[in-house]
């Protein structure tokens, strides 16, 4: 898993920067390592980049159909050596299993290394508070935690936003360990926000008939990704009344002003906060949200 994500944030990197958002990009100490490569290392690596960046960077991680399966199925193969019998394109199998000696060589030791350290750094805060996030999560979204374990997959590099998802077969987040967005309190925020992508269908469903009881103008000035921003909001809402002082990510990362500016996160504090407090219905709070949306426009 660590291998796939570093091969494809390498790729990324290949590439000039655009105008269509961030990129995701490997840092300093990782990209200095190349030119430790031995001259038959160093035309290896670049072809397997190259094959990366041909066929794959285009593709998102979280949602694209193919490195989503690619994703379970190297998850389910993480005690292969030789990744026999995993049912993952033939060539991709190549790469992987060709880039891997090098890849211990150069890189792993030490995002093994920080992986596990970040996992260390976590565990306390899972140990004092995981328990009741987790309890706040299911009365908020009215959806209990999953039954089966969520399996959290540390990489060094995850894709731009250091995170991602996948839910079939069962709720398993990606994080980057090397993020600066995923570090200290935020570590725990992060893994809550991942899980709760499997605990939203309500909130989608409610949000989908607040959204049709609206004229159809006033239908199009509702961000498609509204539930997302409520997610976002919940779970760095829920871990700051652990910790004083707490800075949620999407405070941190001026997430706000860049994918739901105002008057979105003020709505969103007025109308679904008193939810999270439990005064009032999941049901009634993004009714009241989605017309105050409405209304705004």
């Amino acid at each position: 898993m660590n291998l796939h994500h570093f091969i494809y944030a390498a790729a990324s990197s290949s590439q000039p920067p655009t105008n269509k958002g961030p990129t995701l990009r490997i840092n300093q100490p990782d990209a200095e390592a190349i030119k430790r490569l031995s001259p038959s290392e160093q035309a290896a690596w670049q072809h397997f980049v190259a094959y990366y960046a041909a066929n794959y960077i285009q593709r998102d991680l979280g949602f694209d159909d193919l490195m989503y399966d690619i994703k379970i199925k190297l998850e389910s193969a993480e005690a292969s050596p030789d990744l026999n019998g995993t049912d993952i394109p033939v060539e991709l199998k190549s790469i992987l299993l060709e880039a891997a000696p090098i890849y211990r060589k150069y890189w792993w030791p030490r995002h093994d290394a920080r992986n596990k350290r970040w996992v260390a750094q976590l565990r306390p805060l899972l140990s004092k508070n995981g328990l009741r996030v987790r309890q706040s999560l299911e009365i908020v979204y009215s959806t209990a935690w999953p039954t089966q374990p969520v399996r959290v997959e540390t990489v060094a590099y995850a894709n731009w936003a250091g995170a991602y998802t996948t839910l079939c077969p069962a709720t398993q987040p990606t994080i980057s360990t090397t993020h600066i967005g995923n570090q200290g309190t935020a570590a725990l925020e992060m893994i809550f926000h991942e899980s709760s992508h499997g605990m939203v269908d309500k909130l989608q469903d409610a949000i989908k008939q607040a959204v049709s009881t609206l004229p159809s103008d006033k239908q199009k000035v509702i961000p498609g990704t509204l539930w997302h921003a409520v997610l976002f909001y919940t779970a760095g809402e829920l871990v700051a009344q652990h910790y004083r002082g707490y800075k949620p990510y999407a405070d941190q990362a001026a997430l706000w002003a860049r994918a739901w500016p105002e008057p979105v996160r003020s709505l969103i504090v007025r109308d679904w906060k008193p939810h999270i407090q439990g005064s009032t219905t999941l049901n009634s709070a993004v009714t009241a949200l989605v017309r105050d949306l409405a209304s705004s426009h």
